[in-house]
């Protein structure tokens, strides 16, 4: 089954990785850390928690809120705004209900009502 794959395969997937985690450095520094003096730190610490397959071992796995916190992100509680809880509630459902009711696989709208939704044949 390996044969199937070159080598550079993996050289790619170690970049794409790397690409990956200076990306969420970069945009913690710059938005979710912005002003803190301690920003290098907190955004290396995470990304490195976050990337750590040891941690996971699978892409898809849930990061409580609470881990999330302990690990020095930003969390803002949905239940602290009833408002902002509704509003993303209200988009959440509606994309479920139309990924799991058509072959919708990827949904971008903006606020003007332009969208781009992907969908893809069985």
């Amino acid at each position: 089954m390996l044969q199937q794959y070159s080598p550079s395969l993996i050289i790619q997937c170690n970049d794409l990785i790397a690409m990956s985690k200076n990306l969420v450095i970069d945009w913690m520094r710059r938005w979710m850390f912005n002003g803190n003096p301690n920003a290098n730190a907190l955004s290396d610490s995470i990304a490195n928690y976050l990337s750590d397959h040891a941690h996971f071992k699978s892409h898809g796995r849930h990061i409580s809120r609470d881990t999330a916190k302990s690990q020095g992100l930003i969390i803002q509680d949905l239940e602290s705004d009833p408002v902002l809880q509704d509003l993303v509630l209200s988009i959440f459902h509606a994309t479920t209900h139309t990924f799991t009711g058509t072959l919708a696989t990827k949904i971008i709208e903006n606020h003007k009502g332009k969208a781009f939704i992907k969908v893809t044949r069985k």
